[in-house]
């Protein structure tokens, strides 16, 4: 009978004991997920319209800690009266830091329109929080 109890207390021991390690491991998943802001390190043309995702030279992302390039893409219409599609790209070059590119694609114009310039560019983004 007393290997009954004493069996039973060390199943409720080794339950407890599981609940809490996986509640700490559910606290520090939760930690390492990491909400900061992209900056945007990268020289523009003046007077030029870029079609991005950084403008004002920074945007506010949720990180979840999952590296990877990434592509984001823009279609709209300008001021030029022309539709343009912009692409940029980041790529991982460390632990905060990304390479970034840019580049547009005039797709149409209407009649008389006289589309801007394109404007390429090249940076990096770090990872701020």
């Amino acid at each position: 009978m007393l290997q009954a109890h004493v069996s039973s207390a060390f199943r409720s021991f080794a339950i407890a004991s599981l609940l809490l390690a996986l509640s700490v491991a559910g606290v520090g998943a939760v930690k390492s997920r990491h909400t900061g802001f992209w900056v945007l390190h990268a020289v523009a043309q003046p007077n030029a319209i870029y079609l991005s995702i950084f403008g004002q030279g920074e945007e506010h992302v949720a990180f979840d800690g999952k590296r990877g390039a990434r592509t984001f893409t823009t279609t709209l219409w300008a001021p030029d009266d022309c539709q343009w599609r912009s692409t940029e790209k980041l790529v991982p070059a460390g632990e905060r830091r990304y390479y970034y590119s840019y580049d547009e694609t005039l797709l149409r114009c209407r009649a008389g329109a006289v589309p801007f310039i394109k404007t390429p560019r090249t940076g990096v983004v770090t990872l701020e929080e």
